[in-house]
């Protein structure tokens, strides 16, 4: 499962926070926005990508440091409207500072 079909995408950061070493990193690829348009059905879909600042605020957060995105693959893919569109992903990576709980 990919963070944008999570609701609440907040209190999951949290428990990555509370399970993850000190000092240990936390990996997120997902969607950049999209517009909705990457799911033939949006059913499930909660966030239509993710805007990277953003983002990077949510796992500051929940107490990541050093919190760096990079494009990390690009997806070529037939729309609802038939037309091949290019999605773009990106890995967002930080490290768990040590005085979080």
């Amino acid at each position: 499962m990919t963070l944008h079909h999570v609701a609440e995408i907040e209190p999951l950061f949290g428990q990555f926070a509370r399970i993850t070493a000190p000092g240990g990193r936390l990996c997120i690829a997902d969607l950049d926005p999209d517009g909705g348009q990457f799911h033939d059905d949006n059913t499930g879909v909660f966030h239509f990508g993710f805007d990277r600042a953003a983002l990077r605020e949510v796992f500051a957060t929940a107490g990541f440091e050093n919190v760096e995105a990079t494009d990390a693959a690009e997806v070529l893919k037939t729309g609802r409207d038939g037309k091949e569109r290019r999605f773009t992903v990106f890995l967002m990576t930080g490290t768990k500072g040590a005085a979080v709980g």
